[in-house]
């Protein structure tokens, strides 16, 4: 009988991520060159990495999700700064937001100016 203990599972999730982030990397290379031509290969897999980490705090653990999050990233300064914008602090930590309400707000945020 096959029995996958839990440094298995460890194992599969950090293959999964890593692929993702490889994935996550090329998507932003093709979809958006000029931003993405700022980071260097390695530079811009840490981004990703970092960005994925942001979005599992903030409860946006969706693949998708997580792409748009990132895209917003790569785009948006704003989101990039420290400390984070008065707005996005007070919009991440409010626990009445699921994580996709989160991200759909930071997108109407940055690209229509409504606030959170």
């Amino acid at each position: 009988m096959l029995q996958i203990r839990s440094d298995h599972m460890s194992a599969l999730a950090e293959q999964q991520m890593s692929g993702f982030v490889s994935r996550m990397a090329a998507h932003l290379r093709e979809v958006f060159p000029e931003e993405a031509s700022r980071l260097s290969d390695p530079d811009l897999v840490v981004f990703v990495e970092k960005v994925c980490s942001q979005g599992e705090i903030w409860e946006i653990p969706n693949e998708d999700h997580l792409e748009r999050l990132l895209e917003l990233f790569l785009c948006f300064s704003e989101l990039r700064r420290q400390p984070p914008p008065e707005w996005l602090q007070t919009l991440v930590t409010s626990p009445e937001y699921t994580g996709e309400r989160r991200l759909c707000m930071i997108e109407d945020h940055l690209i229509f100016g409504e606030d959170a």
